[in-house]
């Protein structure tokens, strides 16, 4: 599996009373993790990728220990082996200091069109960039 790395600082808004992290934000920093992977393999769905969307049909998050205010955290993000039209990230959530596991998640995307109806096969260019991403180990 490819893991994709991203640093985020842990901001005052994001943090209870306590400057504890509200479990919310955690699902933020998935996305964050997701999009960032997404990039690195050629598909940018900020632009609309040739009218497709990716929309979240199950997600989920196992919390090991809180993020506090002024931490960074480092989220690391890897794609499971597509299957049809249908994507799995995984996600493990660490204290940048220490390197200790925070949480654990993942989440399950379906591909659509722009109107709103299930594709059921991976498109052929999608298919290419993330085999290209996986160095063709796919």
């Amino acid at each position: 599996m490819k893991w994709i790395k991203v640093e985020i600082p842990v901001r005052y808004k994001e943090c209870d009373p306590m400057g504890v992290v509200h479990h919310s934000n955690y699902f933020t920093w998935f996305e964050m993790g997701r999009i960032q992977l997404s990039k690195e393999a050629g598909i940018d769905f900020g632009k609309a990728h040739n009218q497709l969307y990716m929309p979240v049909i199950n997600i989920n998050c196992n919390y090991k220990q809180s993020a506090k205010f002024g931490e960074t955290v480092i989220v690391e993000t890897a794609l499971i082996k597509p299957s049809k039209a249908y994507l799995t990230f995984v996600y493990n959530v660490y204290r940048k200091h220490g390197r200790t596991l925070l949480a654990k998640g993942s989440s399950e995307h379906a591909f659509t069109r722009t109107d709103g109806t299930l594709i059921l096969r991976l498109p052929d260019h999608i298919n290419e960039k993330i085999d290209t991403f996986f160095g063709g180990d796919i």
